[in-house]
C-alpha cells in the first residue's frame, strides 16, 4: 500500500463493495480504516500489519491456496473473517475477532503459527461474542484463546456477584492458567476462585467452583486448580469480578472468563455426555459458538426436550439467583422470564451460548447428549444481558397460563407454566418438565407426586385444578402474577387460597396481579396453600361483534355493543369493574330481534366512578346458560384543580360550588345587577374534591347574578349566575 497516514476502504450505504488485493502491507504509522460493510479479498497472500487496521463493520476474506495470512508486529483486529479455498493459511500474528469467524472449501487455519507463541483470539463483550461458524470440510488447528464477558457490575444492566453457569470450549490450560489467569491481576479477566485443596487463591470452608455429580444428584467441589480446566460436563463459577476484586465487600466489575487451546471441531468432535434414566445431567457447550437447544435433542438420544440454565438476576428476596426452564412445549418462553430477569417473558430463547453450560433430564431410557456442526447457529447473546432475538413462536393451538412469584418491590423470584393441548396428556410424561429447587423462593407446581415448573395437560375442562407449590418464603408481603395466552373463552378460573378461605377471579383474557403475604400465622407458609381451579360455561347461541365505552360528562358514560346470530337471549347484562377483574351489574336490556339476525344495543351509565372503569355483557340465554362480550376500559377522569358552578343555569334555586383540588377557607358573597349583597357565609373545605350546596334564605327572583369565592389568601373566582 501506498505510504500515507490513513487510507479509508468504504462502501457505499446499503451496498457492498469487494476490495481485491494480492498483500496487504500496513507500515508503522500507517492507519487502514475498513468503513461500513466493505469486503476486503485477499487472494494467495495475506496481511502484514505494523500499523493500525481498524475493521469497523468488514469482512476480511483469504481466499486461493495455503499462506501465511496474518503477520506483523501489531494486532490485527477483525470484525469478520473468512478463510475460504484450499491449503493451510496461516496466523503467524497476533489476531483477533469481533464478529464471525468463516472456514469455507477445504482451508485448514493454522490459528498459533508455526512458532505456537501467537495469539489468535474470539473476543467478547458486553455487545458481542465472537464465534465460529459451521464447519464442513475446512478445519481449524492450534491454539485458539476463546472470550466470555461476564456483566458484573453495579451499573445499570449489571448484576451483582453471582454463580455462572460456564463451559470451556478449549483443552490445553489448567484452570489455575486460564480463569485465574497463572496467578495474576490482569484488570478485566478472570476471577479470584476460592476452597478447599491446591491452588485456591482463597481458603474457604465453601467452593466458588464446582460441577454437576449425577451420580449423587448435587454439586461436587473442584479441589485442585492445577487440573486440565476442560469439562464437558460444565462448571459453576462464584463470579465477584476481575481479580482484582479479592474481598467480599469490595464493589464487583465486569470480567472476561477466557481460555486457550485447541477447539471442537468436525475432524475433532466434542465428546458425549452420558444421562441416566430419569436423572439430571449438566453439559457444556462444547464449541465457540451459539447451538441450538432442538438441535442438540434430535442428534442426542434418551432426553426430554427441555433444558435448564442458571438465571443470576432470578433473585427474589435471597439473591442467589435461579433456574429458568425452557421446554419445546412452550417454544422455549422461559418459565419464569420477566423484564429484571435474563430471560425476558414471552420472548423465546431457543439457543445456548458461547461459553454457556446447562442441564437436561434424561428420558425412561436415558441416553447421551451429542453436539455436531449443524447445531451452531450464527449469533450471540451475553449469558448476563437480556436480548429479544425471533424465533419460531408458541405452538399453535395451544393454550397457556404464565405464572410467576413476585417480592413486594417488585422482583420475580420464580414461576411455572400450564401448557393446554389435547393430546399432551394428563398423566406425567415427558412433556412435562421436572422443577429444579432453587436456593431462595420456589413456585412449581404439584402432580402426582412430582414437582413441576412445566405442566403439559389436555384441553381445559369443568374443575380442571392446577396445584401451586410453594417453598423457602419468607414473612413478608408477595405477589403473584398470571399471564394467560390464547386461552378458551368458555373457561372461568379461580385462585383458591386455603389459608384465607376465599376465592379470587383470575382473567384468562388479560393478566392479573394477585397480593398475599406470609405471616406467622399455622398454614401461611403452607406449600399447597394456592390452586386455580377452572369452571367452564355453556355457550350462548350470539356472537359478540364488538364493543365500546365513551364518557359522555364526568360521571356517566354510555356503552354500545352489536351482536350477530341472536337467538333464544333472555337478556343482556352490563357489568362494571374497577379492576377488570371484579364486575358488578348495574343494568340491563331486552331483546331487540331474538330471532337469529344482527342486534345493536347502547346502556347508558349515569353514576360512573371517576377512576378507569372496565365493562362486558354478560348474555343470558332462556336455559340460563351464559356467555361474555371482550372487556373494554375507560380511562379515569383528570380533574383540573380550580372552582366551578355546575348547573349553570341554577335549577330549583340551588347553587352548587365545586371545589378541585382548592382546600382551604372562603368567603362566598351572592350580589345582585344593582350590588346588593343577597348571600354570604364562610367555609372551611378540608377535602381535595367537595361539593357544596348553597340555597339563599331569601327568596330569589329568575335572573343574572353574580357569584364571588375569595380564599384567605386573597385568590378570587368570580362568575355569572343565571338563575331559573
Amino acid at each position: 500500500m501506498n505510504p500515507i497516514k490513513k487510507t479509508v476502504l468504504t462502501a457505499g450505504f446499503m451496498t457492498a463493495v469487494n476490495c481485491m488485493a494480492q498483500v496487504v502491507q500496513l507500515n508503522a504509522g500507517i492507519k487502514v480504516v475498513a468503513e461500513g460493510t466493505i469486503q476486503l479479498v485477499v487472494d494467495n497472500s495475506g496481511i502484514k500489519n505494523d500499523g493500525v487496521f481498524i475493521p469497523d463493520s468488514s469482512t476480511v476474506i483469504f481466499d486461493g491456496a495455503g499462506a501465511t495470512s496474518i503477520a506483523g508486529s501489531q494486532q490485527t483486529l477483525f470484525y469478520n473473517v473468512t478463510f475460504r479455498g484450499n491449503g493451510t493459511k496461516i496466523n503467524n500474528g497476533d489476531a483477533a475477532v469481533l464478529n464471525a469467524l468463516e472456514i469455507e472449501g477445504t482451508t485448514v487455519v493454522d490459528a498459533d503459527g508455526i512458532t505456537n507463541d501467537k495469539a489468535f483470539t474470539l473476543k467478547s463483550s458486553d455487545t458481542a461474542t465472537a464465534y465460529i461458524g459451521k464447519l464442513t470440510n475446512g478445519d481449524i488447528t492450534g491454539n485458539v484463546t476463546v472470550e466470555r464477558f461476564i456483566n458484573t457490575g453495579t451499573a445499570n444492566g449489571q448484576h451483582a456477584k453471582s454463580w455462572q453457569f460456564l463451559a470451556t470450549p478449549t483443552s490445553g490450560q489448567t484452570i489455575f492458567q486460564s480463569w485465574q489467569e497463572s496467578g495474576s491481576t490482569p484488570s478485566g479477566y478472570g476471577t479470584i476462585i476460592t476452597g478447599t485443596g491446591s491452588g485456591f487463591d482463597i481458603t474457604t470452608a465453601l467452593p466458588s467452583l464446582k460441577y454437576y455429580n449425577d451420580a449423587s444428584d448435587n454439586w461436587t467441589a473442584i479441589t485442585n486448580t492445577s487440573g486440565l480446566l476442560q469439562q464437558k460436563l460444565g462448571y459453576m463459577l462464584y463470579v465477584r469480578g476481575d481479580r482484582t476484586i479479592t474481598s467480599s465487600s469490595a464493589a464487583p466489575n465486569n470480567t472476561n472468563m477466557r481460555s486457550k487451546g485447541n477447539l471442537f471441531t468436525a475432524f475433532n468432535p466434542p465428546p458425549s455426555v452420558p444421562v441416566q434414566a430419569n436423572m439430571f445431567q449438566s453439559a457444556g457447550n462444547p464449541y465457540a459458538s451459539r447451538i441450538e437447544f432442538d438441535k442438540v435433542y434430535q442428534a442426542s438420544s434418551g432426553i426430554n426436550n427441555v433444558y435448564y440454565v442458571w438465571d443470576p438476576k432470578l433473585n427474589g428476596n435471597w439473591n442467589s439467583g435461579g433456574y429458568q426452564t425452557l421446554s419445546a412445549v412452550t417454544g422455549y418462553i422461559p418459565a419464569a422470564g420477566s423484564a429484571t430477569t435474563l430471560y425476558p417473558a414471552a420472548t423465546p430463547a431457543p439457543y445456548i451460548e458461547s461459553g454457556q453450560a446447562f442441564l437436561v433430564q434424561g428420558n425412561s431410557t436415558g441416553g447421551n447428549i451429542q453436539f455436531n456442526e449443524n447445531c451452531k447457529q450464527a449469533g450471540s447473546r451475553l449469558v448476563t444481558k437480556a436480548q429479544l432475538n425471533n424465533y419460531g413462536g408458541l405452538p399453535p393451538n395451544r393454550q397457556f397460563l404464565f405464572s410467576a412469584l413476585f417480592t413486594a418491590n417488585g422482583m420475580i423470584a420464580d414461576g411455572n407454566v400450564v401448557a393446554f393441548e389435547n393430546g399432551l396428556g394428563n398423566e406425567l410424561n415427558e412433556s412435562d418438565a421436572m422443577k429444579i429447587v432453587n436456593g431462595g423462593e420456589n413456585f412449581g407446581i404439584y402432580r402426582d407426586g412430582k414437582l413441576l415448573a412445566v405442566e403439559a395437560r389436555n384441553e381445559i375442562t369443568d374443575n380442571d385444578t392446577i396445584f401451586f407449590h410453594l417453598q423457602n418464603l419468607k414473612q413478608q408481603p408477595y405477589q403473584f402474577r398470571f399471564a394467560p395466552i390464547a386461552v378458551s373463552s368458555n373457561a372461568t378460573a379461580y385462585l383458591v387460597d386455603k389459608f384465607l378461605n376465599s376465592q379470587t377471579p383470575v382473567s384468562l383474557t388479560d393478566s392479573s396481579i394477585i397480593d398475599f403475604s406470609v405471616t406467622p400465622e399455622l398454614g401461611s407458609a403452607a406449600a399447597d396453600r394456592f390452586m386455580i381451579v377452572f369452571k367452564l360455561m355453556s355457550i350462548v347461541p350470539v356472537t359478540f361483534i364488538d364493543i365500546s365505552a365513551t364518557r359522555t360528562s364526568e360521571q356517566s358514560s354510555i356503552v354500545k355493543w352489536q351482536t350477530a346470530n341472536e337467538l333464544n337471549v333472555q337478556q343482556y347484562l352490563v357489568e362494571r369493574s374497577n379492576d377488570g377483574r371484579h364486575f358488578i351489574s348495574i343494568g340491563s336490556t331486552s331483546m331487540v330481534s331474538n330471532n337469529g339476525s344482527n342486534a345493536a344495543y347502547e346502556f347508558p351509565d349515569q353514576h360512573m366512578p371517576d377512576a378507569i372503569n372496565y365493562y362486558r355483557i354478560k348474555a343470558i340465554n332462556i336455559n340460563r346458560q351464559t356467555d361474555y362480550s371482550a372487556i373494554v376500559r375507560i380511562d379515569p377522569l383528570v380533574r383540573i384543580a380550580g372552582i366551578s358552578v355546575h348547573p349553570n343555569p341554577v335549577k330549583d334555586k340551588v347553587i352548587n360550588l365545586h371545589f378541585i383540588h382548592k382546600k382551604g377557607r372562603y368567603n362566598i358573597t351572592l350580589t345582585d345587577k344593582s350590588g346588593k349583597t343577597l348571600y354570604k357565609n364562610t367555609f372551611i373545605i378540608s377535602q381535595e374534591n367537595t361539593s357544596l350546596s348553597i340555597k339563599p334564605a331569601s327568596i330569589i327572583a329568575t335572573g343574572t347574578y353574580q357569584l364571588s369565592v375569595v380564599s384567605d389568601s386573597g385568590s378570587r373566582f368570580t362568575t355569572q349566575l343565571l338563575i331559573e
